[in-house]
């Protein structure tokens, strides 16, 4: 079933409302609610790509192209923001990870020893 220009008009305005939330995000680094908002958006964009599949955009104007085009490009742009993001993520935590494996904390024992900084991650590496 083919989606009207109304329900298209429905789901861009829903994505661009995302979009414009996710790039707050993005600039706050604030990956928790990106998260949350990935689903979201995952919902909506599957919604659009099975309206162009059965050929929703056969009878829309040329704005309602372009305005679909400039979505995509803002998903394209969006999605290397959060690459980048979680690349960098990604590089910390191995970092810390080398930190922990690599560096001794200067606490000694009663036995003269160094101890070792175990859990500096703190589980934080399984939930990224």
């Amino acid at each position: 079933m083919s989606m009207t220009t109304e329900q298209l008009e429905t789901c861009l305005a829903s994505i661009e409302s995302v979009f414009e939330r996710e790039a707050e995000f993005i600039v706050a680094g604030n990956l928790a609610e990106l998260g949350e908002l990935a689903k979201i958006k995952l919902d909506h964009f599957n919604a659009l790509t099975s309206a162009i599949e059965s050929g929703a955009l056969a009878q829309q104007s040329p704005a309602m192209i372009k305005r679909i085009q400039q979505v995509q490009a803002t998903a394209g742009e969006h999605s290397r923001h959060l690459e980048a993001m979680r690349h960098g993520l990604g590089r910390i935590l191995t970092r810390l990870g080398r930190m922990q494996s690599d560096t001794l904390v200067g606490s000694y024992n009663e036995y003269g020893s160094r101890v070792k900084f175990s859990d500096s991650v703190g589980g934080f590496e399984s939930k990224a």
